[in-house]
């Protein structure tokens, strides 16, 4: 028996502006189109023979990451639909997506366009995102059933399988060596690249990589990819977490002796999560409580949906330098200090509650404690934003 999910953005009510309406309203017309439109079968003209897609990790934050897949048409015809699969270690798994319709049957993921994005004239490309749980890498992915490098580059000529998983040792606080198992190819083998979070940061001839120029007491994520001597690249390899030494209190401070250097971050104030780094501050301080959730009736609630994850932020706001898009999942200081954590993953965040004029709920709270702690593990832990935050204050 398999099990089919599904996931469907929602829009926050709150829209005060002209243009967040009419951007409401195109999107609920997407929404009416037939499923026909949606889902189409590819015809023989638009075989992946013609078309290409390729997996890039944007991010990665420890405990999730956000993946993105673009579909590119390298034929002669144009494409009207296009359907990517591929397969997620058991650990692994999509918790939201946008920009394509995406359903698993247990470990199998499968994205469709939507009514929009679905037609590629040669040589054009679109990609769709989501937001993932687990540590694993994408393996056997199919573009409308054919593989997703467009087919062999030459005929009978097949991919590289997946190197071993790396194993990680010579940890230093700023190096570490990583070994992995060959892959199995049946033109041989010509190198493979190495990923640093998502990210290629080498390409070796051999099955060793001593990656240099690491941080002290911080998290990285390794795979890698083989690729044969006709450049075809195959699966990634599953991927191995590595920490570097030092950093003190085992990275809960990098600044050593075991102190904390916690800091309030408002959701009201002007300055940004960026403020953060371009100040220097993101380097030495070790928790930041977000204030304030709000109290009322007795249980932990939004306090400010626009700035807290409605709110979109220009490439020159933002901690990563990237535009928001207008219909990603989360937005505002929530994706923000998500970024924030991506780059210094020491850092742990905390949302405070109650506060100046918030804390009139508390009263309530008291007289039901066990609902008023579930109310704030449901909102802390929402799956929009469960990986941001380590705990309440």
């Amino acid at each position: 028996m398999s099990t089919e999910t599904r996931w469907r953005r929602t829009r926050s009510p709150q829209s005060a502006s002209p243009g967040k309406r009419s951007r409401a309203i195109a999107g609920a017309t997407a929404l009416l189109l037939p499923l026909a439109a949606m889902v189409g079968l590819a015809s023989p003209a638009e075989a992946a023979a013609s078309a290409t897609a390729v997996y890039t990790k944007k991010s990665d934050w420890g405990s999730g990451f956000e993946g993105q897949w673009t579909v590119k048409n390298t034929g002669t015809t144009t494409l009207s639909t296009w359907t990517v699969e591929w397969d997620f270690p058991a650990n692994t798994k999509v918790t939201s997506a946008w920009d394509a319709t995406v359903t698993n049957s247990a470990n199998h993921w499968t994205a469709k366009n939507l009514g929009w994005n679905g037609t590629l004239a040669p040589g054009a490309s679109v990609s769709f995102g989501f937001n993932g749980s687990g540590s694993g890498a994408p393996s056997g992915c199919k573009l409308n059933g054919n593989p997703c490098d467009g087919g062999s580059t030459n005929p009978g000529d097949n991919a590289p399988s997946a190197p071993g998983k790396p194993t990680a040792s010579d940890i230093t606080n700023s190096s570490v060596k990583l070994s992995w198992a060959a892959a199995t190819d049946d033109k041989g083998v010509k190198n493979y690249d190495v990923q640093r979070n998502g990210s290629t940061v080498a390409t070796v001839t051999g099955t060793t990589y001593t990656d240099t120029g690491l941080s002290a007491g911080t998290d990285y994520s390794y795979a890698v990819v083989a690729r044969d001597t006709a450049d075809q690249t195959g699966p990634a390899s599953a991927s191995t977490s590595v920490r570097t030494t030092g950093g003190g209190g085992g990275g809960e401070n990098p600044g050593g002796n075991g102190k904390i250097n916690l800091g309030y971050f408002t959701n009201w104030g002007s300055y940004t999560a960026k403020n953060l780094v371009t100040s220097g501050s993101a380097e030495k301080i070790t928790h930041i409580n977000y204030a304030f959730g709000n109290v009322q009736n007795g249980k932990c609630t939004i306090g400010d949906a626009y700035e807290d994850y409605e709110k979109s932020y220009t490439a020159a706001q933002s901690v990563d330098g990237k535009a928001d898009a207008w219909d990603q999942p989360l937005r505002g200081h929530f994706n923000q200090l998500r970024k924030l954590k991506a780059q210094y993953p020491h850092i742990k965040i905390l949302w405070s509650f109650g506060g100046w004029t918030w804390s009139g709920g508390f009263g309530q709270a008291v007289q039901n404690p066990t609902a008023f702690a579930q109310s704030c593990y449901d909102l802390v832990e929402d799956p929009r934003w469960a990986d941001v935050f380590d705990g309440i204050d």
